[in-house]
């Protein structure tokens, strides 16, 4: 039982490798010869048609002017044994198109020129051939097309298996089409990010930068347009050459002036070489062979020469490109080489442009110094901004010790200021009567009501002071109300009725320290008088508020009722200091007086508006200009540095 087993199992075992070795046998390689007749566009060839056995890969000319002919290109292949699966016949390089026939049978078609259009494929394709149309032994594969005047090629056919043939044509899809599009896309954005820098920082490198993006991206557009109209064949390769030309000036360009060459005439017969390409041909298209075989090799042989001086600046320890630049260029510089001998047809087992890959290569690789730059630059600026803002902190605590100090002086300063004032004020008041009436006393030249009278206005003196130095914290139309209250019972006493009218103030007026007492003593000097001389029988003090020629004036009138003030009274003391005190606090007294109908005295004072809004401590009074701070800031600390 076992050895029947064994014996089943070596026999499925030999059927397999039988038939793997039958699948094997229809495996068929490249393609390596074909057979070439002319024939009518369009048109099959004839039975006696006269066939010329050519090698693959194949690469012919046609003469500017050449109208459109037709071509039938003929291939075998041999199968030993009809394949099971689909097999497809993957063409790597056909540049005209064509119809694809095998063993007679259409199995697919890839558009060919006309009158109209003209084609260069750059793209593989892949033409599914189902296995009923193969046969053991020899099969016929027939590509039917047109071409006119230039270059074209077909290499690289091969037939085998569909699934081994799509990975193989995926691959060289992303190769030959995908490729131009990633690298026209890549040079679009570095020209669009460097274009921006350029226009905002101009730079001699960035402007190359970004006129080889835009280079490159020309470039990649003439390998993505595969049909076009016969008309736009001319402007298409004046692209292709302008922008190959283009390139290679601003590498070549840009590798002399990173290695520390400036010149002009470096510059002139560098463009100027680049620009003879497309130029000659303008003059006709009979120079395309021309450009191809001499001058697109010149080209790369000038950013040669160009990297050659780099590379020994960099040997020599000068200055030189980065040597990732330099790495890129040498990529380039073999990518070029290499598709120079494809397109001669001298690689023979290559079918797609290398140059697709190395140019974007080449542009990250000179965009990367400038984003180093570039990084460096915003390192750098953070850094500096850090630092500033440590020194601003630094030198804002500075000002603030500083200015703390300033306040301290300055609170110091208006301390001896008040002080002096109040010595003053009760010199000239207090001390003063005080000092005439104890001269009096010891004279005996008072009565005993004198005394008291006398020391009554001393005791109203010494509070009217005390009632000013308390505007710092209440303010004058407080002082003013204790000064009413004080006298209304005075004058009640003996008969004068007193009125007291505020109208169109604010909520509080806050004047200089300095005028509060003044006003004060001249108010109280008036109704002192009032009360001894006036015989009133009312007495009104008015305070307000009057707007005249963009300036605010405090008005204050005391009038009463009485007899008035007679001629010898009227050049009095009383009524003098009254003119002193307001004259030292630049104010305006008028006196008006009526005799036998009474006597009205008014003190126009001029008030800032900022002032008018409410009450301001000493402290609060402090200049806070910046620049008189920092002033006095410097005054007082000789090693302030505002820098």
């Amino acid at each position: 039982m076992t050895c029947n087993r064994l014996t089943a199992l070596l026999s499925a075992s030999t059927i397999a490798l039988l038939l793997a070795l039958c699948a094997g046998s229809a495996r068929a390689d490249s393609l390596t010869e074909l057979d070439w007749t002319a024939t009518a566009v369009g048109k099959p060839p004839p039975a006696n048609a006269a066939w010329t056995r050519l090698a693959l890969p194949l690469r012919w000319t046609a003469t500017e002017g050449t109208p459109l002919q037709g071509v039938a290109l003929r291939m075998h292949f041999k199968l030993d044994a009809q394949p099971k699966d689909a097999w497809a016949v993957l063409i790597t390089h056909a540049t005209p198109g064509g119809t694809v026939s095998v063993n007679g049978r259409f199995i697919g078609a890839v558009r060919m020129a006309d009158d109209r259009t003209h084609v260069r494929w750059r793209r593989p394709h892949l033409l599914a051939i189902d296995p009923e149309l193969l046969v053991a032994g020899q099969n016929e594969l027939l590509i039917q097309t047109a071409y006119r005047s230039g270059t074209h090629a077909i290499g690289g056919v091969e037939v085998g298996s569909l699934v081994n043939k799509q990975a193989q044509y995926e691959r060289l899809l992303f190769a030959s089409s995908t490729l131009p599009w990633i690298g026209g896309t890549l040079a679009g954005v570095i020209t669009l990010l460097f274009g921006v820098l350029w226009l905002r920082r101009p730079d001699r490198l960035l402007a190359l930068l970004t006129i080889a993006g835009a280079l490159w991206m020309a470039r990649s557009l003439f390998f993505t347009a595969e049909t076009m109209p016969v008309e736009a064949r001319l402007w298409l390769r004046l692209v292709y050459y302008g922008a190959s030309g283009g390139f290679a000036a601003v590498m070549t360009l840009a590798l002399l002036r990173l290695s520390g060459r400036v010149e002009r005439r470096d510059d002139v017969a560098t463009v100027g070489f680049a620009v003879f390409g497309p130029l000659l041909l303008l003059t006709g298209q009979y120079a395309a062979p021309l450009l191809d075989q001499l001058w697109m090799p010149c080209l790369v042989l000038m950013t040669g020469l160009a990297y050659g001086y780099a590379l020994l600046n960099r040997v020599r320890q000068r200055e030189s490109p980065h040597i990732l630049l330099l790495a890129a260029v040498l990529v380039a510089l073999g990518a070029a080489i290499h598709d120079y001998l494809l397109t001669r047809a001298m690689l023979p087992g290559a079918s797609t442009l290398a140059l697709h890959w190395a140019g974007p290569l080449l542009l990250v690789a000179l965009a990367t110094p400038l984003v180093d730059r570039f990084v460096r630059v915003l390192r750098e600026a953070e850094r500096a901004r850090t630092e500033l803002e440590t020194r601003v902190r630094e030198r804002e605590q500075l000002l603030k010790r500083n200015y703390e100090r300033l306040r301290e002086s300055e609170r110091l300063q208006v301390q001896a200021q008040e002080r002096a004032r109040i010595m003053q004020d009760m010199h000239d008041g207090l001390g003063s009567q005080l000092l005439s009436g104890l001269m009096l006393v010891e004279r005996g030249a008072v009565t005993q009501p004198q005394v008291v009278q006398i020391l009554r206005e001393s005791i109203d003196d010494m509070r009217l002071a005390i009632d000013a130095l308390a505007v710092e914290d209440a303010g004058l139309l407080s002082a003013l109300g204790n000064l009413r209250f004080r006298m209304e019972p005075r004058l009640r006493a003996v008969g004068i009725e007193l009125l007291w009218v505020a109208r169109g103030l604010a909520e509080e007026i806050d004047i200089n320290p300095d005028a509060v007492l003044p006003i004060l003593r001249i108010v109280q000097e008036a109704l002192t008088n009032a009360l001894k001389h006036s015989k009133a029988r009312q007495v009104q003090v008015t305070i307000a508020i009057q707007h005249e020629g963009g300036s605010d004036w405090l008005m204050v009138t005391v009038a009463d009722n009485g007899r008035g003030i007679t001629e010898e009274r009227a050049s009095g003391r009383g009524l003098l200091n009254m003119r002193n005190r307001a004259g030292r606090i630049g104010a305006q007294l008028k006196l008006e007086t009526i005799p036998g109908a009474g006597t009205s005295v008014l003190l126009r004072y001029k008030v800032d508006p900022d002032k008018l809004s409410g009450p301001t401590t000493r402290s609060q009074q402090l200049s806070l200009n910046t620049e008189a701070v920092i002033e006095k800031a410097r005054q007082l600390s000789p090693t302030w540095d505002t820098r």
